[in-house]
């Protein structure tokens, strides 16, 4: 396990200092965000403040704090990015420059390849949530209570059920070959499902069974609790306890998913189809 470590953390040093030699990407990855969701979202709904309150915002959730409201779902709105554009593309990027299938013979364990990735995504998203932090107490009147500490472990939690469905949609990958169209997709119908823009009480009635059974649902429930104060849909003990059970599922169903789509291209000799 050790060795899977070291090997992991070196995949992780390697793709951090790529990313490093690309000036602009990691800037990128913060101005993405800010123009694509928390700028036009943070217009949109200042645009309907009565008397410069969120009424509808109050209604929903028992806080006017738009600000908080956005920029708390964002970061789970990040570490659903991290499952699918981190670990999952990840393995379609190796099979565009030609490297997986060297990367298949290595003693390395398969899974570490992908939570290689998964620490480097980790690294990455904790940097630019700082930096996005920061923009929003500078230019959006963002505030956060102390006891948005105790939702840190909710926010792990979520972390490990999406690296669940990283390696789900990992196995996925290695199976169609083709991966941008299933990415982009899950990635969009996630944020949805999760209500890091909005509040899942306004889905329809079948998207709000399935939202959840998302572990990203209850983490953002439970960061804007604590954060913000934001009302919940159910009691947060209540939802700390449905958050631990859905990672507890996805994350060996996921690992399941990901050593059986590694057994059928190694079967069938596909590795380096591409």
């Amino acid at each position: 396990m050790i060795d899977e470590l070291r090997a992991a953390l070196a995949i992780a040093r390697k793709d951090l200092r790529i990313v490093s030699r690309y000036r602009l990407w990691i800037p990128s990855m913060i101005f993405n965000p800010l123009y694509q969701g928390i700028i036009p979202a943070f217009l949109f709904g200042t645009s309907f403040a009565v008397g410069g309150r969120q009424l509808g915002l109050a209604s929903s959730l028992g806080t006017e704090d738009l600000s908080g409201f956005l920029f708390m779902g964002g970061v789970v709105s990040g570490i659903v990015s991290v499952a699918f554009w981190t670990l999952a593309m990840s393995l379609r990027n190796e099979m565009d420059i030609g490297t997986l299938e060297p990367s298949w013979l290595t003693p390395t364990r398969r899974e570490t390849l992908v939570l290689g990735r998964a620490i480097q995504g980790v690294v990455l998203l904790g940097f630019i949530q700082a930096t996005l932090f920061l923009i929003g107490f500078v230019f959006f009147g963002l505030r956060v209570r102390a006891e948005a500490l105790w939702a840190l472990p909710a926010v792990i939690f979520a972390m490990l059920g999406m690296a669940g469905v990283g390696y789900l949609v990992a196995a996925m990958v290695l199976v169609a070959k083709e991966a941008n169209f299933l990415v982009d997709t899950t990635t969009f119908l996630f944020g949805i499902l999760s209500g890091v823009a909005f509040p899942i009480t306004v889905l329809p009635l079948a998207a709000q069974v399935v939202a959840v059974a998302l572990p990203t649902t209850w983490a953002v429930e439970i960061l804007r609790h604590y954060a913000i104060g934001a009302r919940t849909i159910a009691d947060p003990l209540l939802e700390h306890v449905f958050l631990v059970v859905t990672a507890a599922v996805l994350l060996p169903r996921g690992l399941w998913a990901f050593r059986a789509a590694d057994r059928s291209i190694r079967v069938r000799g596909t590795i380096a189809q591409h």
